[in-house]
């Protein structure tokens, strides 16, 4: 069975490319609004195929090998009315059209790719999905992606560590159950596998899409508890410089015995960025720093960055790209607290404790549109990771991960079909991790069947992957998913899904030895694969174009779970595989616009029951209870917003650390209610080119525990000015 269908997946791209030779000619034209000056960066679309372009300063676009024939155009750009026309293709000439766009309110339906590595509208998505856009992420003065993410329905962070729908606990230096993609090349460790929040650029981050349910079919290990995706912005037409400087201060805690430091602390950001386009080549380069004093005592970070990207069309069918993404840091140790009376100090062995670290990322990508049907991607990247601290046990790590994929899209009028192959190889260097080597290599397709005049969209996919880390680990594993999405009419649509997800044991899991503030971890080389079954039905509702109404059931059938474990004869800790685990829950979402979209609000509560099966207790840091509030007003050039997330009192912890007396009042936590307020000013609207935000984090100064020993973040007053030149 593996065998037909490693052959299978390996020939079907070569099946689709010895399709029959077709014969082309050129599409031109120009694309203007009302006033007839020409709109830049339109987009075009020829639909049932892949082939696209957009409009250039001139409002000029120019497609060469359409199929000959009739073709239904699409023209379409922010703000205003799409249009679709019907267009004639002869042979080997071209033909030229013009096309006028009117301004509108109406907002157009978002479009994802993470889903299934193509575009899909929302509601077509088989699915959960989520979104957060750059407006969003600069109302909010995010200085960090995962404090953005706090927003999103369904989503819970425990300090650093990201949970979808109660994917993940907080286990420190472990692999993360959510893949994290940049322009869809996946972004982890070669060492611990997790998220590096630091390396992101907010500055240069379009959307960032969220994909609620387990990945593997497409994504592989990683992906078993969601996938996030950050698109990055796409060039300036023109030279344009952005300058954003960003600072801010916490406020004293809510108890005086809390005030550790007889001084105010602050936090400032400085950013600037230039993008353009010399004729087929886009160029973006940015650098940043940041500092943090942190209200919390041995907390600081001081990093700085640099991003760039540059993408050259070699022809209107072939195009080259290459992105680096780097940063350098020196933070703080803070692992938990002295005690409760002194919430916001460190326990004496970690005061003056530091870490260090130097990470890059860089991706090569080239993409060949093979014909109007069929496009070839071929996307390598390798991620650099190396830190150390001055702990007594002189941590320190170094890791390179290199991966390649090729891959190809095939569209016809009732099919989507995706496939391709993807290798890696990692090697660690490390008196913490061992020194081990891993590698891995992965065949995966995927089909979406349109019947009934798309009405009922039918998705199968299957994932092989065969994962290898140096003698302790060598297993296959086989990952299909099943999904269905019902259009019942214009504002209805039902969905379905079902599908496996696993993640590989990270090098920090198999080999960790260390001793950290009392807490010594011991190796487990005998650690598997954990797996799950994942599955979803839901429905999306729009009703009036204001209301819009996504509900969800969800389950995750979970195998070999792997959590950290507390010998109770040794008080040392290990990861070990639970045997089960069960998580079941439900979703609901709505979101309005009211008093001509002037007025928005966003809920989302969640609904979880995550269960250890095992030892018949609630899993740890998963809320029961999750809810988002938001609600924003905007009118004319002034923006004001409410956010409000509540999640109910954590029921399991590190209970261990407690009971052996590490973590000192580790058991005091309660319901959290956390309020943030925003404000914006668009100087834009008075030939300005700036624009100001002013955020309020915990309003209230409300006290709650993220975690075991450790105080939430105090209320802080954050002011950014942005400009472009």
């Amino acid at each position: 069975m593996l065998k037909k269908t490693i052959l299978l997946l390996i020939a079907l791209p070569l099946i689709l490319f010895s399709q029959q030779k077709r014969v082309y000619g050129t599409l031109e034209g120009r694309v203007l609004d009302e006033t007839n000056s020409p709109l830049i960066g339109a987009n075009i679309r020829i639909e049932n195929t892949l082939i696209g372009a957009a409009t250039n300063h001139k409002g000029i676009f120019r497609i060469i090998r359409v199929p000959v024939g009739k073709h239904q155009v699409k023209f379409s750009m922010v703000g205003y009315e799409s249009k679709t026309i019907e267009v004639e293709i002869k042979q080997d000439e071209t033909t030229f059209i013009e096309v006028k766009l009117n301004q509108t309110a109406i907002q157009t339906k978002e479009v994802f790719v993470s889903a299934s590595k193509y575009e899909q509208k929302i509601e077509e998505i088989p699915v959960s999905i989520s979104a957060l856009s750059s407006q969003e992420l600069s109302f909010r003065n995010t200085r960090r992606l995962d404090e953005a993410l706090k927003y999103v329905p369904g989503i819970n962070m425990t300090s650093d560590q990201i949970s979808i729908r109660g994917s993940s606990g907080y286990t420190r230096g472990a692999g993360s159950r959510v893949l994290l993609l940049i322009d869809g090349i996946p972004l982890h460790t070669g060492d611990a596998g997790d998220i590096i929040w630091q390396l992101l650029p907010i500055h240069e981050i379009e959307r960032v899409e969220v994909v609620k349910a387990a990945g593997s079919a497409l994504y592989g290990s990683q992906a078993i508890g969601g996938v996030i995706n950050i698109i990055t912005k796409d060039f300036s037409s023109r030279p344009t410089t952005y300058i954003k400087t960003q600072g801010g201060f916490y406020d004293k805690p809510f108890y005086d015995e809390w005030n550790w430091s007889s001084r105010t602390r602050y936090f400032n950001t400085l950013t600037l960025s230039h993008s353009r386009k010399i004729g087929d080549l886009g160029l973006t380069i940015s650098a940043s720093r940041f500092e943090d004093d942190s209200y919390r005592m041995n907390n600081f970070s001081k990093r700085y960055s640099l991003f760039f990207k540059t993408k050259y069309n070699i022809n209107p069918t072939n195009n080259v790209s290459l992105l680096f993404n780097g940063t350098t840091y020196r933070s703080g140790s803070y692992l938990y607290w002295k005690d409760s009376r002194n919430a916001l100090v460190p326990p004496d062995g970690q005061i003056g404790q530091w870490v260090k670290t130097e990470r890059f990322n860089v991706n090569l990508s080239y993409q060949n549109l093979y014909s109007a049907s069929t496009l070839i991607n071929f996307k390598n990247s390798w991620f650099h990771n190396d830190w150390w601290d001055n702990t007594d046990s002189k941590n320190s790590s170094r890791s390179d991960l290199i991966r390649s994929e090729i891959s190809f899209n095939h569209f016809t009028e009732s099919h989507k079909i995706v496939g391709g192959i993807e290798g890696t190889f990692a090697t660690v260097t490390s008196n913490i991790f061992s020194n081990p080597n891993a590698y891995s290599l992965s065949l995966f397709g995927q089909d979406e069947l349109s019947l009934f005049n798309d009405k009922i969209k039918f998705t199968a996919g299957l994932r092989i992957d065969y994962q290898n880390i140096d003698t302790v680990l060598s297993e296959f594993n086989y990952n299909p998913k099943f999904a269905t999405n019902i259009k019942f009419s214009e504002n209805i649509f039902v969905r379905a899904s079902l599908g496996r997800g696993y993640r590989a044991p990270t090098p920090s899991e198999l080999f960790s030895t260390t001793s950290v503030s009392g807490i010594r971890v011991v190796p487990n080389p005998n650690l598997k694969s954990e797996s799950n079954w994942n599955f979803e039905t839901g429905i999306n509702y729009t009703f009036s174009e204001k209301f819009k109404v996504d509900a969800a059931i969800f389950g995750n059938e979970l195998y070999n779970f792997i959590e950290p474990s507390i010998d109770p004869i040794t008080s040392f800790i290990q990861f070990k595989n639970i045997t089960r685990a069960r998580i079941l829950g439900y979703e609901i979402t709505f979101n309005s616009e009211l008093f001509d979209k002037h007025l928005r609000t966003n809920l989302g509560y969640t609904y979880l029951w995550a269960r250890d099966l095992k030892n018949n207790i609630f899993l740890k840091y998963r809320p029961r209870h999750l809810v988002m509030a938001n609600v924003v007003y905007r009118y004319d050039f002034i923006q004001t917003g409410i956010d409000f997330r509540f999640w109910n009192r954590l029921e399991t912890i590190d209970e261990d650390l407690i009971l052996l007396g590490i973590v000192k009042d580790g058991d005091l936590r309660e319901h959290v209610f956390l309020t943030d307020f925003h404000l914006s000013l668009d100087l834009i609207s008075f030939k300005l080119p700036l624009r100001f935000y002013f955020t309020i984090n915990n309003l209230f100064n409300y006290n709650y525990i993220e975690m075991i020993g450790n105080l939430g973040a105090i209320r802080s007053f954050s002011f950014t000015l942005e400009g472009l030149l």
